[in-house]
């Protein structure tokens, strides 16, 4: 039962940093930066991603610090399921190789209520060279997974992050067919 469950949980926080609901939680802070317009805002969103996909690309399982890289880019449920899903593989002896790559990240929406931004990216994430293998050496990826993901990642406001926005939840994108011409 572990295994399939230390699966899922480096599938998801590995290719999309944990599948939540679409919707952000907690509401942003208003403590975060004021963004001149919209573009100011993707781009600080895409700064963030982009970070948290080197981070993640980064983590050594048996090393519990190294997942407190990734975790600098989350915020609330997304934090909190990323730190649970990397200890539940730690414990049960999992090790990852290969790297993320994000093939390309697209606007979807950007709200500024009072200074608290809502960005939602759409993102096709390709995890063709992540394996995910137990502690006997099987491998824990779905064979069905597909190369490239499509995710949808919400961030709000933050004044934890040096770009001012966290990611606050990610989850399969509403419009799945974005990644198929990538």
């Amino acid at each position: 039962m572990i295994r399939r469950a230390a699966a899922a949980a480096i599938v998801l926080a590995l290719a999309l940093g944990m599948t939540t609901a679409c919707q952000p939680d907690p509401a942003p802070s208003a403590s975060g930066p004021i963004f001149a317009n919209e573009e100011e805002a993707f781009a600080a969103a895409e700064e963030t991603y982009r970070a948290y996909v080197d981070a993640l690309n980064q983590v050594d399982l048996s090393d519990p610090e190294t997942a407190e890289a990734v975790l600098v880019w989350t915020i609330g449920k997304a934090n909190d399921e990323d730190r649970q899903g990397y200890e539940r593989l730690r414990e049960a002896g999992a090790t990852v190789n290969g790297k993320s790559l994000l093939v390309s990240a697209s606007h979807e929406s950007a709200s500024d209520l009072a200074n608290a931004w809502t960005v939602v990216l759409g993102v096709c994430l390709d995890v063709s060279d992540v394996k995910l293998e137990d502690a006997e050496g099987t491998s824990m990826v779905d064979p069905s997974r597909p190369d490239i993901q499509s995710i949808d990642v919400n961030l709000v406001s933050s004044d934890k992050t040096p770009t001012g926005l966290a990611i606050a939840e990610t989850g399969p994108a509403q419009e799945a067919e974005r990644c198929v011409a990538s």
